[in-house]
């Protein structure tokens, strides 16, 4: 049977959709996150799982969670007498004991480790699987800040589709890292365990690799090894486009990309107003990848990811009418700049913050 694919561009359409399928499940509800906040999103999601008449219903929360809230660090010094943000924190808390009072089972997962040593390594999937053939992916967590970006999320009706993400959400809620692909008919999926992923991002850098025309990239964190095989790519004569954040909540990262835009002679646009977070990659307008991985480092290198490559050539015209249109439309292009030091230094500085957080891991 075809797989049938839907495009929910931004929260809205993909909350009304999913709103409606965990009202509609019978079996099982699973959702898996990497924020759940308890703000008027995370309460409406509570409230919707606890109505739904599925029999097994359960949410996978990472312990990013548990330290970050509406974008915020919460024990920053900064952070610790706002008062808004505590009151967040104890609605978290109490919308978790909600949950569990209603027999929705509620599981966090990944610890940080001593000191916040393993913070780096987060289990970045968003996963949702409805009974037995309904299941979404993409870049939308539930917080009020998330719903309020640019990102987008794919609902997937197709049973091998639905078994493959209920399987990965199953060892997840054991403890354990899931890691694997399935190939079915104009799709394959690839789910990434956080301590492999370099074998896991092949098939991408291969199709990176092959290019010959056009790659369109839009992600909020762009950078390497993603950008090395961009830069590659563009030497060979490839156009390659980068839609990212005009302003970007990681300074850092806003900085290198300029810097990499310069270097490599990328066309680099600046989507205004909010922040995109919406990750999604373009190859000669013949295989699409979106999912949850921004193509940054710490994707490559620690963040547990789902992603699909998409062949079939009239979901690629959708995306491209509802994505790539209308996002260059508003997007202004960046003036071109010298690739300065500044730029090499920030790269230099992610580097070395990934050295360090790999150090833990040994």
């Amino acid at each position: 049977m075809p797989v049938q694919i839907e495009l929910l561009v931004d929260a809205e359409p993909f909350w009304v959709r999913l709103k409606a399928d965990i009202a509609a499940a019978q079996n099982r509800v699973y959702i898996q996150t990497l924020s759940f906040e308890g703000d008027s999103v995370g309460l409406a999601l509570a409230e919707a799982m606890a109505a739904s008449p599925a029999v097994d219903k359960r949410i996978v929360v990472d312990h990013y969670t548990r330290f970050v809230l509406s974008d915020k660090f919460l024990y920053s010094p900064r952070n610790l007498f706002d008062s808004e943000l505590r009151r967040e924190d104890k609605a978290t808390a109490a919308m978790i004991a909600g949950l569990i009072s209603r027999r929705v089972a509620v599981k966090f997962v990944n610890p940080v480790g001593p000191a916040l040593c393993r913070f780096a390594y987060r289990n970045h999937k968003k996963i949702i699987v409805i009974d037995d053939r309904v299941c979404y992916l993409g870049g939308i967590n539930f917080s009020d800040h998330n719903f309020h970006w640019h990102d987008m999320m794919l609902r997937i009706d197709h049973k091998e589709a639905a078994g493959f993400l209920a399987n990965d959400f199953l060892v997840t809620w054991e403890g354990r890292h899931f890691g694997g692909t399935t190939d079915f008919g104009d799709m394959r999926l690839i789910s990434l365990d956080g301590r492999r992923n370099a074998a896991g991002f092949q098939p991408i850098f291969d199709l990176i690799d092959s290019a010959t025309e056009s790659i369109y990239v839009q992600s909020p964190y762009l950078s390497f090894p993603f950008c090395d095989h961009l830069h590659q790519a563009r030497k060979r004569g490839v156009t390659v486009t980068v839609v990212t954040p005009e302003a970007n909540n990681k300074k850092a990262v806003e900085g290198y990309i300029r810097w990499e835009a310069a270097r490599s002679d990328f066309d680099l646009w600046l989507y205004p107003e909010r922040l995109t977070h919406l990750k999604a990659m373009l190859i000669d307008g013949k295989y699409l990848i979106a999912g949850s991985s921004n193509f940054d480092y710490f994707s490559y290198r620690f963040e547990q990811e789902t992603m699909a490559i998409i062949t079939d050539p009239d979901f690629i015209d959708i995306f491209v009418s509802r994505v790539v249109e209308p996002d260059r439309a508003i997007s202004r292009r960046a003036a071109p700049e010298a690739a300065s030091p500044a730029g090499y230094f920030r790269r230099l500085q992610l580097l070395s913050v990934g050295r360090v957080s790999a150090w833990f891991m040994e």
